[in-house]
């Protein structure tokens, strides 16, 4: 967004006395003597008194445990080396997800489960109670000791976002276990690359999935991965192939289980051909709040333990070490505090089981929350069925992305009546001041449409709107509670006040800073993933700054992704901004190509139209578009149509890979790109690195 245009004032909670959050502020200030107000208030406290909020909110938010920590933290003064945070405690990850709702409505729905056919169907979603559900789990988790798998135990997963990849997380979070998971739509070495490094004693998978309304067989794929880590996974003892629609599952010779998938009519027999739940086995008591009776209680803080891992996943497939506790405390913390999920409250987040908002969606539970899964396209029969879901569900918080909204900006609908829809939360990418007010033409100005960012590296937030914020089109409100998150210069000078452009860092300790990378040489990637530029401070690779009149942050795109032309910085977004505004591009993608002398850069904007061809009409339109609302110095060079962009399978746009490619840079996309062969066509661009040469 120009920061000279007037500021728009979008929405503001209709009663912020009724959220969580201000039930957390007269807490804190009845307990501390304070007089807390503001959320600023709240912020200021939170990040310079890190042991009183941390202590205060394990406490109000009801985190169950087994031994009580020894202390709130220690190292809280640093973030390098990475704090310790609650020594001494116990917990189990799945009961503090199921305890709660067992507890207030055990036979209430806590999850819904859609396929693609109950959207265009008839067929209704697979729901489950919280006491269905913590049946569901048990029986998996024995099924999974039966199987070998105890504590610390590393379990992969190559599963869509249906009821089985929950299940089995839940279950491995009760037996201790080590959860990985890999969407579908991963390719086979990006699999193998990424399970080689887990090194998984137990590999689930599928060997079917249905996308788009088309039946796809994963079978060879599946039998490439799991032949590859037969060979490079010592510890590999057993595939489980979950089965679905009935399909024969075939893999090779090797420890190979088959789990009926659960539906209805198989709901209390999953995995009973081969690992029946035993009459005497341990039970819950249907009148307890106790979760499960097959918990192991795990260390908190414990470096040689954690509950998932996750993967750097725009070039890279670099494992990421999260600890259970550190991450239930950050989620229920935006959760709970920011997002106001309590147990009245339905939240659907699109994504997949390959996404850090996997995680995220299911930590909801713990609250009591009902969520929603979907396995499936978004864009499936069409965008607008996703508004289908959250009317049938009476669904209160909705998660999507910028790009699904401007698919849904390209299409006509109409916006059923959703009176429980409060807000609808905004992740992935930049969310532009154009398709702020967009919404605004669609859905009910009571909605709030609430725009974050953060990161797998944290498998949460650092720039979050809270109930207290006054939402600004084209801001992200503030900062996340707990993180101090600021902006710097290259040489390391605060210039967050200032208004100007700089990196995104957090400067103080925060609850789901990673336990570490995987491999020999985790540490010193971990350390420089964030810790180089900037010592001892994090920096997060986004290039953002913040606006000095209503302290919101304009996320511009990733630093390494940072426009420089003749010495102006800028981020790709400030275009992205300008060129939604062009109903024939369906999209675009703007980088930094490095000229003979290395010393300078033009910048090339690349243009997907929904149909026809560029011409220059339609290009003079454009680079006055962009005159008109940055500056000539944001102009790009050349103005470029292309077939494609190459995105990840996260669904994020990689723009690095573009830049190298101009730049004739020798590159090779990992398995993490979803359309590789989409770079092929930009290879020829290479020669625009002579300023004489024209398009």
């Amino acid at each position: 967004m120009n920061s000279a245009s007037p500021l728009r004032v979008h929405w503001s909670h209709p009663d912020p006395s009724s959220t969580p959050l201000f039930a957390f502020r007269e807490y804190v200030n009845q307990r501390r003597q304070l007089r807390l107000s503001t959320f600023d208030d709240i912020q200021e406290w939170a990040t310079s008194d890190i042991e009183a909020f941390a202590e205060d909110f394990w406490n109000f938010s009801g985190v169950i445990y087994s031994e009580r920590p020894k202390a709130v933290g220690v190292g809280l003064d640093q973030l390098w080396p990475p704090p310790t945070w609650f020594p001494g405690a116990a917990l189990n990850y799945a009961e503090n997800l199921l305890a709660f709702g067992l507890k207030t409505k055990a036979n209430s729905i806590a999850v819904a489960a859609y396929e693609e056919g109950d959207i265009t169907g008839s067929r209704e979603p697979l729901r489950l109670t919280f006491r269905q559900l913590e049946d569901e789990v048990a029986r998996w988790a024995h099924a999974l000791k039966r199987l070998g798998v105890g504590v610390g135990d590393p379990v992969g997963v190559v599963l869509p976002n249906y009821i089985d990849a929950l299940l089995i997380f839940l279950a491995c979070a009760a037996c201790g276990a080590v959860f990985s998971s890999t969407a579908p739509d991963m390719g086979a070495s990006g699999i193998i690359d990424r399970y080689r490094q887990f090194k998984p004693v137990v590999f689930i998978c599928q060997t079917e999935v249905t996308y788009a309304g088309k039946y796809i067989d994963l079978q060879a794929k599946m039998t490439q991965v799991h032949a590859q880590l037969k060979e490079q996974v010592a510890k590999l003892s057993h595939c489980v192939v979950n089965l679905r629609n009935g399909h024969p599952a075939r893999l090779p010779a090797g420890p190979q289980v088959r789990a009926a998938s659960v539906r209805p009519s198989a709901l209390r027999a999953i995995l009973v051909n081969f690992a029946p739940l035993p009459a005497d086995a341990p039970r819950t008591d249907k009148d307890s709040s106790t979760a499960l009776a097959l918990l192991d209680p795990l260390n908190v803080s414990a470096a040689h333990f954690s509950q998932f891992q996750r993967y750097l996943s725009d070039t890279i497939s670099l494992g990421i070490c999260h600890a259970a506790g550190r991450v239930l405390l950050q989620h229920r913390k935006e959760h709970l505090l920011h997002k106001s999920l309590t147990q009245g409250s339905v939240y659907y987040q699109y994504t997949t089981t390959g996404w850090m908002m996997w995680n995220y969606l299911v930590s909801a539970l713990a609250g009591g929350t009902q969520i929603v899964l979907y396995d499936g396209s978004p864009l499936y029969p069409k965008p607008s069925s996703q508004l289908a879901i959250v009317k049938r569900e009476h669904v209160e918080d909705w998660g999507t992305s910028p790009k699904f909204l401007e698919s849904l900006k390209a299409t006509s609908f109409a916006v059923p009546p959703l009176p429980q829809l409060a807000v609808v939360d905004v992740t992935g990418s930049a969310l532009s001041a154009e398709l702020y007010d967009w919404f605004y033409t669609k859905f009910p100005s009571r909605l709030g449409l609430l725009s974050g960012s953060g990161g797998t590296d944290l498998v949460g937030g650092i720039l979050m709107p809270s109930p207290m914020s006054t939402i600004h089109a084209g801001e992200i409100a503030g900062c996340a509670l707990g993180m101090k998150a600021r902006v710097f210069d290259d040489d390391g000078h605060d210039i967050t006040d200032s208004g100007a452009k700089g990196e995104l860092v957090i400067t103080r300790p925060f609850f789901s800073m990673p336990l570490g990378f995987l491999g020999p040489t985790g540490n010193q990637a971990y350390e420089k993933s964030y810790f180089s530029k900037f010592p001892g401070v994090w920096c997060h690779g986004d290039f953002v700054r913040r606006n000095p009149v209503t302290g919101g942050f304009e996320v511009l795109g990733r630093s390494d992704g940072v426009l420089n032309p003749g010495g102006i910085r800028f981020g790709s977004a400030e275009l992205y901004s300008i060129i939604e505004r062009f109903p024939q591009v369906q999209d675009s993608v703007a980088v930094g190509q490095k000229l003979p002398d290395l010393h300078d850069e033009q910048v090339l904007l690349f243009v997907v139209l929904r149909q026809g061809r560029l011409d220059s009409a339609l290009r003079d339109d454009i680079t006055a578009a962009i005159r008109t609302g940055l500056s000539a110095r944001h102009v790009p060079s050349h103005v470029i149509q292309v077939k494609d962009i190459p995105y990840t399978t996260n669904g994020k746009k990689i723009e690095g890979l573009v830049r190298d490619v101009v730049s004739g840079k020798p590159v090779t996309p990992s398995a993490a790109v979803a359309n590789p062969e989409s770079l092929e066509e930009y290879k020829k661009y290479e020669r625009l690195r002579s300023r004489m040469v024209k398009v």
